[in-house]
Parts: structure tokens; sequence; C-alpha cells
């Protein structure tokens, strides 16, 4: 009886760990933008594109800022509140110097995306980061 109750709690445990959704960030297609060297070779700003979600979808741009090495991860971008928002596009990315970053983009002007887009992240390795808005 014993084993049989272990069985039973150790294959719920085990389903509830499997994601059935279909979707996650791992089914995601990235293409990139442009991607620019910091000039001491550190860091690596990419722009990029992102696609995924299934039937529902997302499609957007978004701009990563990394250690050089490191893979790009999609859901660690600079612009934005939700990362899978189309807020950002026409993103170009500029090493002033190697503790700076200037990202130039267009954002949605709408009043559903104001709260979204006022998260920029202002700084991240050290590295300042600003921000031109077309």
């Amino acid at each position: 009886m014993k084993k049989l109750i272990l069985l039973i709690f150790t294959s719920v445990f085990v389903l509830g760990c499997i994601d059935f959704s279909g979707g996650g960030s791992g089914l995601d297609k990235i293409k990139i933008i442009s991607e620019e060297k910091s000039p001491n070779g550190k860091f690596i700003a990419t722009s990029f594109s992102c696609s995924g979600g299934g039937a529902a979808g997302y499609f957007y741009f978004n701009v990563s800022l990394r250690k050089a090495g490191e893979k790009l991860d999609q859901r660690d971008g600079l612009l934005g509140k939700y990362k899978t928002w189309n807020a950002f596009s026409d993103i170009k990315v500029k090493w002033i110097d190697d503790k700076t970053l200037e990202v130039s983009c267009k954002q949605t002007d709408s009043p559903d995306y104001r709260e979204n887009n006022a998260v920029k992240v202002e700084s991240k390795h050290g590295i300042k980061i600003h921000y031109k808005v077309k």
C-alpha cells in the first residue's frame, strides 16, 4: 500500500512539473537585427526581434545587454515592463565608450502603452544606458 501511495505521489509530482501548454520561451524564433561589442569586448548589445506563443502568438522587438560569451535571453530585454509587448521598433545600439551604451528606438505612444514604455533599464553590468526615442 505504501508503495502504491508513493508511486501515485511521484507520478502526480512529475506530471505537475511538465509544461503541457506547448508554449514557452524555448520555442521562440529570434532574429538578430544588429549586434555591437563594447570597445573593450567585454559586453555585447543586441537588437533583435522575437516571435512565438503558438495560436495566440506574439511578436516584438527589444535590445539585450549581456557579457561576451553569454547566450542571448530574449526575456531579459532592456525595454518595457512586459517583455512580449510589441511596443518598440527601429532599435539601434551604439557604444559611446566602455561604460556607456546608447539605445535609440521608436515606441508606441498609445495610452495603453504608457506604463509599459516607462520601464527602461538604466544600468546593467555597470554600463549606463542612455535612451533616445525617435
